[in-house]
Formats: structure tokens, C-alpha cells, sequence
């Protein structure tokens, strides 16, 4: 069985496809040269692990968090330049969205990703597991759909070369299919991924002086290259978005990992937010030739903010369209990677404005992190820790001026 074949019966156990997927809206023809998108692939260079895989498997908007700049403990400049979002939201959706279920029964603890309850104990006392996973999304060629992305309890995405986008999908609570495409490892990873405890850490490969680093790295048990059972291609899509990971394989392979700490203080499922100023939506825009315009809308009858890039709607590969119930949008520097001076680098050590999005709302704030092996935590604009609805969530990586309210 191929692995989207695996995640097709995945879909058939858990739910009822629509069968009904929603019609891209007409975009911008995107003016990008070969070499720009190669060069994201070189950035990846050799792929290492124990063995190699034999199997295959609308209202007006204000620009803003550019005025302040972060406050940081890394030195450096940024590596690129900065680009606006776009000036207004997609058109709404068509109907027949179809999310990923949040039905679990009140009687199970609380996943510390998500707030929400989960039946099996069990569950909660794995590790996160953090997966990199393929974002390259330019006309005539994309990584989307991409697979389990719906089910992680936390994405994070970042940039890398080119102003493509990355995520980083973080799995705890919630079994999910074979996820992917999986791409390489950056140095932004090595300084992120500690905010989960000692989290498992899958992805494809990297240069030389990442894999280092990674291997390195005291609060990271590196679970990452080419090898299975655990990871395989997939032969019906193209290199190289067509690796894919299978979670379960790694779950079984945790020593050394620990269970990862409350990402933050979670509200009541049906419990709204007591601050924040309503809002229709977020635009985002990466920067770089190869950047894909990104952004968040309000639904209120479903309680999610839904993504859309390139102007569709953004889906997993079961068909799920991406709704988490919290986006955080951290303004922060990206300075070049002391391994490659072509790839950014994150700076997620230190505070800076944030934005966090949640229950239809805005509350303006500041993210504080006081060293690499402290939390990544959020504070509205009297230092108060902002309160999230229990949910999954996504945090947006950008450097300042690159994000819009949609009032």
C-alpha cells in the first residue's frame, strides 16, 4: 500500500470524506527561475541516517508589528528583506470544510499541547514528536497536499531560502497517518524544538554543519535522515517531495525523550477570551522570489481560524482543511545561519511583539523566552499571560512588517 493510499484508509476509519475537494481561486502568475527554487534543495545536501529506505510507499487591514524590534540574545542582521502581505483577505470558502474532530469526551486530562482532554493516559506520556515538513508551493511546483499536517497539536512555521516556508509539525496527542513530505533540518530547529521538553525529531537531512548541530543539541533526540521502516518514498509524487515518515515507527524509538511541558494556559473548550479586540482575519507574506502569500480566517460557527495560501484553502492530505483554534504570530529577526549564510535563522531567544489570534480575537502582546532551554511563552500588553482556547495551534515565525490585521 503506497502512503497516501495508507492515509486514504486512515481517512476511512476515522471519518467520512466529503469526496469534495474546494476549487483553487485564479492567482497571480509567480515570475521564479529555476535556480531560485534549487537552491532550497541545495541548502539540503547529503541526507544521513542508520540506512536507506528500499520500500515506497475582508475589510481593510493594518500592517503593523514593524515598528518595534526584537529584543534578542543572538547577534546578526537580517538575512532578508522584508515584504508586505497582501492587502486583503482570499474570497471566502466554498462550502463542505471538513476539520479535523475535537469530540473527545470531558473526562480524560489535558494534553499539555492543546488543553483539550484525551481518554488514554498513555497517550500523554509519550514525547512530542517534531517533523519538518515540505512547504515549497511556486506554480508548477508544490508540496501540497501535505499528509498528517491536520493532526499535529502544534505547527510552527519558519522561513528558509528564498522566502519558502517550512513546518514544523509537532505530534503528541493525536495518532496520525504517514506524514510528509519530509525535508532537511535548519538551525532555527536546534534552538526551537527545546520548548517541547526533549522532543523526537524527524526530518530528512541537512548540510553538514546542521546535522552537527543537531546532533548536538542536549534537549533533542535526533531521530532524523533516510531510514526504515520508518521513513519511505513515496513513487507517485516527485522528488523530493515524496518522503514521508512513519510516526508510530519513531514512538517506538523514544529513549532519551521526555513528555513536553504546557505550551500555555489553556481556557475551557466553549470559554471565550476575556481580552482581545474582534477581528475578521491575519494576511502574512514571507518575503523572497519563492515566498507563498498565506493567510487566516475567522469562521465563527466553527470556532477556527481557517488557513488559505496562494489564495485555496489550505487542506491536508485526508482532506482536512487547516482550522486551528489559536495562530500566534511571533515578529522576530532572522540572521544568517553560522552553518550556511545562504539559509535564515530565527532568533527565538530573547522577547519581541506577538500577536495572538484566538476565539475570533486579537490580543497584542510580547513572546519571552530567556534561554534556549526555557519556554516560549506569551504576555498581553500588562504582562499577563494570554490564555489560549484548547485547541490546536499554529505560530507563524515572520520577521517585522510582514503580517496584516484584517479588520
Amino acid at each position: 500500500m503506497t502512503l497516501p493510499a495508507l492515509g486514504r484508509a486512515w481517512t476511512a476509519a476515522t471519518g467520512t470524506w466529503t469526496g469534495r475537494l474546494l476549487s483553487s481561486l485564479a492567482v497571480g502568475a509567480l515570475a521564479i527561475t529555476s535556480i531560485v527554487v534549487l537552491s532550497d534543495d541545495d541548502a539540503d545536501q547529503t541526507t544521513t541516517g542508520p540506512g536507506t529506505t528500499t520500500s515506497t510507499v475582508a475589510g481593510p487591514t493594518s500592517t503593523r508589528g514593524g515598528g518595534e524590534a526584537p529584543t534578542t540574545t543572538a547577534p546578526g542582521t537580517t538575512a532578508a528583506p522584508t515584504t508586505a502581505p497582501p492587502p486583503t483577505l482570499p474570497a471566502p470558502p466554498a462550502e463542505g470544510l471538513r476539520f479535523l474532530p475535537e469530540d473527545t469526551p470531558d473526562n480524560g486530562s489535558a494534553a499539555p499541547l492543546t488543553g483539550l482532554p484525551v481518554p488514554d493516559p498513555g497517550t500523554l506520556g509519550r514525547a512530542a514528536l517534531a517533523v519538518k515538513i515540505d512547504n515549497l508551493d511556486v506554480p508548477g511546483e508544490s508540496a501540497r497536499p501535505q499528509t498528517g499536517l491536520a493532526f499535529a497539536d502544534l505547527v510552527v512555521e519558519e522561513v528558509v531560502e528564498g522566502g519558502i516556508t517550512r513546518f514544523v509539525a509537532v505530534l503528541h496527542s493525536t495518532d496520525a497517518p504517514a506524514v510528509g513530505p519530509v525535508r532537511s533540518a535548519r538551525t532555527t530547529d536546534v534552538h526551537l524544538l527545546p520548548i517541547l521538553g526533549t522532543p523526537l525529531f524527524a526530518y530528512s537531512g541537512g548540510n553538514p554543519g546542521v546535522l552537527a548541530a543537531v546532533a548536538d543539541a542536549p534537549s533533542i533526540e535526533d531521530r532524523g535522515g533516510e531510514w526504515a521502516p520508518a521513513y519511505a518514498r513515496d513513487g507517485s509524487r516527485r522528488a523530493p517531495h515524496n518522503l514521508y515518515l512513519r510516526p508510530w515507527e519513531i514512538w517506538a524509538r523514544s529513549a532519551g525523550a521526555t513528555v513536553p511541558p504546557p505550551l500555555a494556559e489553556f481556557r475551557p473548550r466553549g470559554q471565550g477570551s476575556p481580552v482581545g479586540e474582534p477581528v475578521a482575519g491575519l494576511a502574512l507574506g514571507f518575503g523572497g522570489a519563492a515566498g507563498a502569500p498565506a493567510s487566516w480566517r475567522w469562521l465563527p460557527e466553527e470556532g477556527r481560524w481557517l488557513r488559505q495560501q496562494r489564495g485555496s484553502v489550505h487542506l491536508d492530505g485526508a482532506g482536512y482543511a487547516i482550522g486551528p483554534r489559536n495562530v500566534v504570530v511571533v515578529f522576530t529577526d532572522y540572521v544568517e545561519s553560522p552553518v550556511d549564510t545562504r539559509s535564515p535563522e530565527a532568533v527565538t531567544v530573547g522577547s519581541g511583539e506577538a500577536w495572538v489570534f484566538t476565539d475570533g480575537k486579537l490580543v497584542e502582546g510580547r513572546w519571552q523566552r530567556d534561554s534556549l532551554d526555557a519556554p516560549l511563552s506569551f504576555v498581553d500588553g500588562s504582562g499577563a499571560p494570554v490564555t489560549l482556547s484548547a485547541g490546536r495551534t499554529w505560530i507563524e515565525l515572520v520577521r517585522p512588517g510582514t503580517a496584516a490585521v484584517v479588520r
